[in-house]
């Protein structure tokens, strides 16, 4: 996502050789400074650690089960989400009242060490995704003789 103020200015002499400044300045006059809203929001996270496990809680306020994905790659770990709600008020077939909202979450982030994918486990429960994330233990060095 880009923003409108996103280009830095030059302030010699007063004057931008940008030649996009002017425009930015004019949306960022009409709009005011207003944060222009993500189209993917970013799920909050809580990580711990135990001697064996990761653990990991995201937020995910609306979404389903079903709509969650969750990818592990070595240390890397993604999770995504889509949550869609839908509201209508009829009085017999007319509608006098309909509202949609659709939301998006998004977060990878790399884990200190790579974890076991084979053995994680998930829960999803009012709205909070708890990721069990066995460590898996690091490759140990080798000596190896020349024959």
């Amino acid at each position: 996502m880009f923003s409108l103020t996103s280009r830095p200015s030059s302030t010699a002499l007063g004057t931008s050789r940008d030649p996009f400044s002017l425009m930015d300045a004019m949306l960022s006059d009409w709009f005011g400074n207003r944060a222009v809203p993500a189209l993917v929001s970013r799920a909050k996270l809580e990580v711990s650690e135990s001697a064996a496990n990761y653990e990991v809680r995201a937020e995910l306020p609306g979404a389903n089960k079903e709509d969650i994905r969750i990818d592990i790659d070595g240390a890397w770990v993604s999770i995504s989400a889509e949550a869609g709600r839908r509201s209508e008020k009829k009085d017999g077939e007319k509608v006098i009242y309909s509202e949609r909202s659709h939301e998006a979450y998004a977060r990878s982030f790399e884990l200190p060490q790579a974890v076991d994918a084979a053995q994680a486990v998930a829960k999803f429960d009012n709205g909070v995704l708890t990721l069990t994330l066995p460590k898996k233990d690091a490759p140990r060095a080798a000596r190896i003789a020349i024959a």
